[in-house]
């Protein structure tokens, strides 16, 4: 995959109708390293082709462009990386106690979203009480207080080892899954 690199020809025109000069990827390499790039930004927008065939692009720009590409790309790898963590939960998957009708067959309208959340908060409490009490103490501690706490905390308030009690919200989170699955 091909890089561009483009600075500014002029760096003092603080990025107002900048002329454009293209530079190897060893002379922006250079620029970066030296005493004349300090203070210089560089955002990398990416590929606009989904096979990457037309590379990407690092472009010279000011602080505050900068300041907001940065925030962007953080915000978007920070929701790439929670997206491998979440499940999701079809109405599908949901059923009676009886097991004669699914999640969407109970929801007599579908348009009334405050008993769908009604159907899920269910499903979850079941979900919840399939645990044992010190699953359910660890997952509470975890994720359902009003203020979340951290493996490290539960291990000092436990005196659990932290790495056993990360093996147990692993499992804990596994079963859990394991029950909305099915």
């Amino acid at each position: 995959m091909k890089t561009t690199y483009l600075i500014w020809k002029d760096p003092s025109c603080g990025g107002v109708n900048p002329d454009w000069k293209k530079i190897s990827g060893k002379e922006f390499l250079a620029l970066v390293r030296s005493p004349e790039g300090k203070g210089r930004f560089f955002i990398k927008l990416p590929s606009t082709e989904n096979d990457g065939s037309d590379g990407t692009v690092v472009m010279e720009a000011t602080e505050a462009t900068y300041q907001n590409w940065k925030r962007e790309k953080n915000r978007t790898d920070y929701l790439r990386l929670l997206g491998k963590a979440i499940t999701v939960v079809s109405y599908h998957a949901m059923k009676s106690d009886d097991d004669e009708c699914f999640g969407e067959e109970l929801i007599t309208n579908p348009d009334n979203t405050e008993e769908a959340e009604r159907l899920i908060i269910f499903a979850l409490e079941t979900a919840l009480a399939s645990l044992t009490d010190a699953e359910y103490r660890l997952i509470e501690f975890l994720y359902l207080s009003d203020k979340p706490g951290t493996v490290r905390a539960y291990e000092e308030m436990t005196g659990i080892p932290k790495t056993t009690v990360s093996r147990r919200q692993k499992a804990a989170l596994e079963k859990l899954k394991k029950y909305f699955s099915e």
